[in-house]
């Protein structure tokens, strides 16, 4: 088994996990505002606990995002530079793939729940996906990570609502959603899932050479879609 941190703070949340042969072990605290002087100290303090040395992990798995916008820099910022000083790959996993996770692995849901993390992007928008639990316990990603308006994400609520509905994340508190579903609207991603997550990946050769490595920023995305609808509509 490949020993893997894990960094997370995407969110008011500040987690740093390492997984090893041994299990996988975490520290979390709520600290917003607080992450460029809590990750750092808590990376050495999981290391020093565990009798690791940064040198002998063989993966730096990080929040991706989507997510707080300097929370996300402040993540890849520190996995870059613990991975570039060691020479180990960085692994890119999705937040709100790891906060569905988190919810799976502390409560017992049906197989078949849809699972949907639906964050607060500001600006009257949200930053979503959804995920549906297999009998294996895998989540298979039902529609791709977007930043839209709620009510967007709500057709989709809307859509599966036969089924049962897993509601958590900051952005069910608007009106379009919050009388869909009863959520858990402090949920947050872990980095101990973002550890199993990420050592899946490495297994499956996943990886980022630190130097190419980027954050999940949606809303750069959206906008070069539209400026790409623009320039076609004009030729």
């Amino acid at each position: 088994m490949p020993t893997i941190l894990a960094l997370e703070t995407s969110s008011d949340a500040c987690s740093v996990a390492l997984l090893n042969d041994k299990g996988v072990f975490e520290e979390t605290i709520i600290s917003p505002r607080e992450h460029t002087q809590r990750l750092l100290p808590m990376v050495e303090g999981i290391l020093k606990a565990q009798n690791t040395a940064l040198a002998d992990v063989d993966g730096i798995a990080y929040g991706a995002g989507p997510g707080s916008f300097t929370g996300l820099r402040i993540c890849l910022s520190v996995a870059q530079g613990l991975a570039y000083g060691v020479a180990c790959p960085l692994i890119a996993v999705s937040s709100l793939l790891a906060m569905a996770a988190t919810a799976c692995r502390n409560q017992t849901f049906d197989t078949g729940s849809i699972i949907i993390p639906v964050i607060d992007a500001r600006m009257d928008e949200v930053y979503w996906s959804a995920y549906r639990l297999e009998q294996s316990g895998q989540l298979t990603p039902l529609v791709d990570q977007s930043v839209s308006a709620p009510e967007l994400c709500a057709e989709f609520v809307n859509s599966v609502s036969s089924h049962n509905v897993v509601a958590m994340g900051s952005g069910w508190q608007y009106e379009a959603l919050s009388t869909l579903a009863n959520a858990n609207l402090d949920a947050y991603p872990s980095a101990h899932d973002i550890a199993l997550i990420g050592s899946a990946q490495f297994a499956a050769g996943e990886l980022v050479n630190p130097l190419d490595a980027s954050p999940t920023y949606l809303r750069n995305e959206v906008s070069w879609k539209k400026r790409e609808r623009i320039r076609s509509s004009k030729q």
